[in-house]
């Protein structure tokens, strides 16, 4: 079904009206042809004028059509020029079956020319417009089917003079030949070189892929290297600032002693701010590998709570442990599981107020794998719908005043789904503005041990 409003559509009425005087051209040529095969000159000149006619016809519709602005115009405008083509071919084709009645041998021979050179002109754009091509394609092919069953009448012009009309129909269609050839091997030279263009494109893609892939590397191997030498002076100021509180709290000196506690506090969190940083430029440098091993779930997630009790107690909070007996032993890769436990503890915690944490593991059967499912729900303030698909990206912060009162980066949640995809597994969540959150971390309980796979950026 023709659209008139189609891109297709524009292009064919382009390349018609971009011929219009190549045609004109060829249609003198054909006008020559059988003004000397039917031995008349006011046969070919009226032919000739006729063509000039529908031609003009058909260039004005396809400049209409071309200029119109909008859909409702072009619907208008679609059909006019489609009947006014299919009405300049039926007079170019009319004239071969003329010839093929009246002017005998060299009238058939011409007319068939003629007919021919019809198809082609219309075939040179039938890969833009197939539908429109074919409907102005079918009277040339009626005038071909017909030029068998039309006899033959003694030709009224001299031999000289059909000789000559027949060379004109061969030139015009030789013509036609010669510019299907060009428009084809422009169309195949374009094409080349748009090929040439995108493989370019493709080269410089890639070349800048790898370069920025070895950027991001080297800058994750510096972040680990730095990240990695920052803990050791700053173990040391934790170390001699828990000796002074204790010193303190031994002289009874409480204030300074608070003071020295508060040193501790901050060096704590800025130490698990590196251990952070270091995690993910690990990953993201390519280092991480999987160190699979007998774990005991339970005391893993003992710890793990334990570690968050001290904030949880400061934010009124209260968190609760389950695990199943089926789910107390993995062989898995502790280290990556504990970082990925503990990202989600103390996200719970974070913002949770006055409320509960649930952690609970337990054993899941999925196509014959058995999964370690380790679900940690808050009642806290929850993540709005929209939020969701967000937060497991880097340095992503749902709530910034929230977050940045309590010093996160916004690398907790996207480390957790790392971890978890290292081992083959993945965090999902389920929230509600208002009413909570629940993470799901879901890892083979039996991992292979194998090298870690690094997760997306």
């Amino acid at each position: 079904m023709l659209k008139f409003s189609d891109p297709t559509m524009l292009a064919a009425a382009r390349g018609r009206v971009s011929s219009l005087r190549w045609r004109m051209l060829i249609g003198a040529l054909f006008a020559v042809g059988a003004m000397s095969v039917l031995n008349s000159v006011e046969a070919g000149i009226s032919w000739y004028l006729v063509l000039c006619l529908a031609m003009g016809l058909d260039y004005m519709l396809g400049s209409s059509y071309l200029e119109s602005r909008g859909d409702e115009a072009r619907r208008t405008a679609g059909p006019l020029f489609v009947w006014g083509c299919v009405f300049s071919i039926c007079v170019f084709v009319t004239l071969p079956l003329v010839l093929a009645s009246f002017g005998g041998a060299p009238g058939e021979v011409l007319g068939v020319l003629m007919a021919s050179s019809s198809l082609v002109s219309v075939m040179l754009f039938s890969f833009q417009a197939p539908r429109f091509m074919y409907l102005c394609a079918a009277p040339a092919v009626v005038a071909l089917l017909a030029m068998p069953f039309i006899p033959l009448h003694e030709a009224p012009a001299s031999a000289m003079q059909g000789a000559l009309g027949v060379g004109c129909g061969v030139v015009g269609f030789l013509a036609y030949i010669a510019r299907s050839a060009l428009n084809n091997t422009k169309m195949i030279n374009g094409w080349r070189a748009a090929n040439q263009a995108a493989k370019d494109r493709q080269l410089e893609a890639e070349l800048k892929r790898a370069e920025a892939e070895e950027a991001n590397r080297a800058k994750s191997e510096f972040l680990a290297v730095m990240t990695h030498e920052l803990r050791t002076p700053l173990n040391a100021v934790i170390g001699y600032a828990e000796i002074i509180q204790e010193d303190l709290d031994a002289e009874g000196r409480k204030e300074l002693s608070e003071d020295a506690g508060r040193i501790t506090g901050s060096a704590r969190h800025l130490l698990g701010l590196i251990d952070q940083i270091l995690n993910l430029s690990s990953i993201d440098a390519g280092n991480e590998s999987l160190a699979v091993r007998d774990v005991d779930v339970r005391k893993l997630l003992e710890d793990a709570v334990n570690a968050a009790q001290d904030d949880a107690r400061e934010a009124g909070n209260r968190i609760s442990l389950r695990v199943s007996a089926d789910a107390e032993r993995a062989h898995t890769d502790g280290n990556k599981l504990t970082v990925a436990v503990a990202a989600l503890v103390s996200n719970a915690v974070k913002f949770t107020s006055q409320g509960l944490i649930a952690v609970t593991a337990e054993l899941d059967r999925v196509d014959a794998i058995d999964m370690l499912v380790i679900a940690i729900s808050d009642t806290g303030r929850g993540i709005a719908r929209e939020n969701l698909a967000s937060i497991f990206k880097p340095f992503t912060q749902i709530d910034h005043g929230a977050t940045r009162s309590k010093g996160g980066m916004g690398l907790g949640l996207s480390i957790a789904q790392r971890m978890a995809n290292a081992l083959g597994g993945e965090v999902s969540v389920v929230s509600e503005l208002g009413s909570g959150s629940t993470f799901t971390l879901r890892t083979p309980l039996r991992v292979k041990h194998q090298h870690a796979v690094r997760a997306a950026a």
